[in-house]
């Protein structure tokens, strides 16, 4: 399975939190309590593409 594509604001910002080691990956609502209102907002309307990423890896897609 290929990794999953996202923007590069939200791979930067899960990369960051997965590094730092202060919540567990799975916990959306700890993971938005340390990212910016944006990735937030892009974890509520992409819960299963999050998800799909959490099993299979993550990948930011170019910028345009």
């Amino acid at each position: 399975m290929p990794k999953v594509k996202v923007p590069s604001s939200v791979f930067n910002s899960l990369e960051t939190v997965r590094s730092s080691g202060l919540v567990n990956m799975a916990d959306l609502r700890g993971i938005k309590e340390l990212v910016p209102d944006e990735v937030g907002q892009w974890l509520d309307r992409n819960k299963s593409l999050y998800m799909e990423g959490f099993f299979y890896g993550f990948e930011a897609e170019e910028d345009i």
